[in-house]
């Protein structure tokens, strides 16, 4: 299976770049972050995910290894059939309108039930409840992904995705439990503790698997008769 940094460097070079051109189109003065990311030594997140899925035209979920799909946009297939000259138009005014877009950054307050406070959602023991916050105001660009819950994360399991401080949005979970996709990640609240972390539900034996992406953490196993169970919502990616 292909690593972050190996898909990384496969999409730069089908698009013909250096790494350096590379960083360049992400607004970086040197070479330095993309040879981490391309080594496995980093991994980009927040804005530079964003960026460089918008820029090579596949999803957040397979540049992360969530899915094989590329899911290559119909922009880009016009884009490549274009001359180089059209290409350079083309690219200057999508770079203008990203570059107007991320500027556009607004504040208001992290969501909990529709209340004015900030929420902790922990990525490693589970030991911070959801429910208990204290009010914060934190800055969201104004593009972000339309959502019911805004998390910020504490703990490390879940590197190199998410680390302590991140923000994540999320939708609320309003379905049954047999919608839930398996691979994807959720934030779960199992005995009062909640956690964002990889989910497997196996209706067969009626268990719950919680895994992390950080593999310094082993995996949560709990057994729907045994733990008081609840899907908040899946996150956003």
């Amino acid at each position: 299976m292909e690593s972050i940094g190996q898909r990384i460097r496969n999409l730069r070079e089908m698009k013909n770049m250096t790494q350096t051109e590379l960083s360049q189109s992400l607004g970086m003065k040197t070479y330095t972050t993309v040879s981490k990311w391309e080594s496995d030594d980093n991994f980009p997140k927040g804005r530079d995910l964003k960026k460089l899925s918008e820029l090579f035209g596949v999803s957040s979920d397979y540049l992360l290894g969530l899915n094989t799909n590329k899911n290559i946009s119909s922009i880009e297939t016009i884009y490549n059939q274009l001359e180089k000259p059209r290409q350079t138009k083309v690219y200057n005014f999508a770079e203008q309108q990203l570059e107007e877009q991320n500027s556009n950054v607004v504040q208001f307050p992290v969501q909990n039930n529709h209340e004015e406070v900030q929420a902790y959602l922990s990525a490693g023991t589970g030991i911070l409840n959801y429910y208990e916050a204290d009010k914060d105001i934190v800055e969201v660009p104004a593009d972000a992904p339309e959502h019911d819950w805004i998390f910020k994360i504490v703990g490390d399991s879940m590197k190199p995705l998410f680390d302590t401080g991140d923000i994540v949005y999320v939708d609320e979970f309003k379905q049954g439990i047999d919608t839930i996709q398996n691979g994807r990640i959720y934030v779960v609240e199992v005995d009062g503790e909640a956690y964002i972390k990889k989910v497997y539900v196996y209706e067969e034996t009626k268990t719950l698997r919680l895994v992390s992406l950080n593999k310094d953490y082993i995996d949560l196993l709990f057994r729907f008769e045994d733990s008081d169970i609840k899907f908040i919502g899946r996150v956003i990616i």
